[in-house]
This record gives C-alpha cells, sequence and structure tokens, in this order.
C-alpha cells in the first residue's frame, strides 16, 4: 500500500515515518507541499498516487493560534480541505489528525466519538470546523483525535 504523510517534519509525522514498516511510505514536510495551497496539494498527491494520506501537517502552537486565528484556520481547515479534495479527487483514503480541543473539558468522563464539539480556542476552533467539512467531502475520513 502507498501511504503519504503530510507533515512528515513534525513530531507525529516524524515518528509515523520512521515506524511504519510493511508498506510504501512517502514523507513530506512543509517545504515539499505547502497545504495551504490546492494546486500544489493536488499535483504532489497526483504525482505519488497515494491508497492513503495521513494528513500530520496543522499549526499546533495553541499560543500562536490565539494570536494569530486567521493562520490557525488557513492551515488547520483550509489546508485540510485542500489535501481532503485532493483526496477525494485522486481516489485515496484520509486519516486527520486532530485534537480533543476540539471539546469544552468540561465534561467528568472519557468524550465519544458523537459528542457535541465546543471548542474554546482558536487552534480547537480550526480543528473542529475541518473535521465538520471533511466529513462533507469524504464520507468515510477518519478522524483521530490527540491530546
Amino acid at each position: 500500500m502507498r501511504v503519504l504523510i503530510i507533515g512528515a517534519s513534525g513530531l507525529l509525522g516524524k515518528a509515523l515515518t520512521s515506524e511504519w514498516t510493511g508498506d510504501q511510505v512517502i514523507g513530506l514536510s512543509s517545504k515539499d507541499a505547502d497545504i495551504r495551497d490546492s494546486q500544489q496539494v493536488l499535483e504532489t498527491v497526483e504525482r505519488s498516487r497515494p491508497e492513503w494520506i495521513v494528513l500530520a501537517a496543522a499549526f499546533t502552537d495553541v499560543d500562536g493560534c490565539e494570536t494569530h486565528p486567521d493562520v490557525a484556520m488557513e492551515v488547520n481547515c483550509r489546508g485540510a480541505l485542500n489535501v481532503a479534495q485532493a483526496a477525494s479527487h485522486f481516489e485515496a483514503r484520509l486519516l486527520f489528525l486532530s485534537t480533543d480541543y476540539v471539546f469544552d473539558g468540561a465534561k467528568s468522563t472519557p468524550y465519544e466519538t458523537d459528542d457535541p464539539r465546543a471548542p474554546q480556542s482558536a487552534y480547537g476552533r480550526s480543528k473542529a470546523k475541518a473535521e465538520t467539512r471533511l466529513s462533507k467531502i469524504l464520507s468515510d475520513c477518519c478522524i483521530v483525535r490527540t491530546s
């Protein structure tokens, strides 16, 4: 299986790229493809023709997202949508790495996948919006929420 990991220079992306075995794994950093550029994403996916795309790229600096909410939305939401559209176009599956910041943190028991989103930060809002819109592009998109 061909797997494209977008965000391979980040902490999680590096770990996935180095530990993933048994498949053809292509790791890309933001220097290889800027997910904010839909044409660049489309061309990158066309060149690699993956069966799966793992989207680990994100603006994860929570404080930085508060200072620059427009950048957070552009990278974490619009960038994710660009990747989803390219995945759809080339019939690749998508695994989107999200966050528990899509919730408000008030629940005293573990969150369930269908609990309502109630983000309290710019970072959480950008990821929550991406989650909502991704499922409209790719109904079988896999969303993983890390903490």
